[in-house]
């Protein structure tokens, strides 16, 4: 039997931080429905199929865009909202960096290779993958 496709909603935070959101495919819809915070649509994975952990970032209509989401954002762009009064709009930019300089912050009780971390470059929080490398949390 087929599994359907599925539609689900995750909330990123206008915080100026990196956000996780396992995602197969692309953002289909973005919209602000609450303050300081942005709604993206998008297809959720198939059970069985193995998780695909992306970072995404909020950034406003005339602010500095952080330089590890790149000089030229037309590949990382992927939606745009306007917030609910109007005067702000807001874009989903996605984060390719390669978190090649990871600080380590795990604790004693952490499993080996699966504890927290940080980039150094782009400040997304990160996890162990349990095979010596790391996925946005």
């Amino acid at each position: 039997m087929t599994q359907q496709a599925v539609i689900h909603r995750a909330e990123l935070l206008i915080d100026d931080r990196p956000h996780g959101v396992d995602l197969t495919g692309d953002i289909l819809h973005a919209a602000v429905r609450r303050p300081n915070v942005m709604d993206v649509w998008y297809q959720a994975r198939p059970d069985g199929m193995e998780a695909m952990r992306r970072s995404f970032q909020i950034v406003g209509t005339g602010h500095p865009i952080p330089a590890h989401l790149g000089l030229y954002i037309t590949s990382s762009h992927k939606g745009t909202a306007i917030s609910l009064d109007g005067h702000l709009v807001w874009h989903v930019l996605e984060n390719h960096c390669t978190h090649e300089g990871v600080i380590d912050t795990a604790q004693m009780p952490d499993k080996p290779g699966r504890g927290p971390g940080i980039c150094e470059r782009c400040a997304v929080p990160l996890r162990g993958d349990g095979q010596d490398g790391w996925i946005p949390v």
